[in-house]
């Protein structure tokens, strides 16, 4: 009887736990032991598909060094694709570093973050103070004949929420 009451417990415990959700609520790294690591921008929609793949350029507005990453998510969500960890760098103050979910012909990436065909990033940092854009490329041309913008947003929030 006993048996079963440990069973019961655990099947209710596990059915409540909920779902890794990807970028919303996975837990953020550490990126750099001792220091916070705050969730700054969030990126929908990247592609790393036929050719394609989608890179991350980010530069340091911070008068002291930081550490960056860019985590992948696929699209059904769920834990990351990459360890943000390893794959993260210290930027110096001014300094601009470009994370790329492949290489590509013409653009020169500092950190490979790999990923899936297609789904969400999030840019995470040791400092609020990061400016960063995204975009698509194809990866065969310099420069590339094929491009185009993806939207960063602030976290979690986009602008009519």
């Amino acid at each position: 009887m006993k048996a079963l009451r440990k069973l019961a417990a655990l099947t209710l415990s596990l059915a409540a736990t909920p779902c890794l959700a990807g970028i919303a609520d996975s837990p953020l790294p550490v990126l750099e032991v001792g220091k916070t690591t705050y969730h700054i921008y969030s990126v929908p929609g990247y592609i790393r598909s036929g050719g394609l793949s989608s890179f991350f350029s980010c530069t340091s507005t911070d008068t002291t060094t930081m550490r960056v990453g860019v985590e992948v998510f696929g699209s059904p969500g769920g834990a990351p694709f990459n360890d943000a960890v390893a794959s993260s760098l210290i930027v110096v103050p001014g300094a601009n570093v470009i994370f790329g979910t492949s290489s590509a012909v013409g653009i020169a990436i500092d950190s490979n973050v790999g990923g899936s065909t297609r789904g969400s990033a999030r840019i995470l940092a040791t400092s609020k103070k990061l400016v960063c854009t995204a975009f698509v490329a194809d990866t065969g041309n310099a420069p590339p004949t094929t491009a185009w913008q993806l939207n960063i947003i602030a976290k979690t929030k986009q602008k009519g929420d």
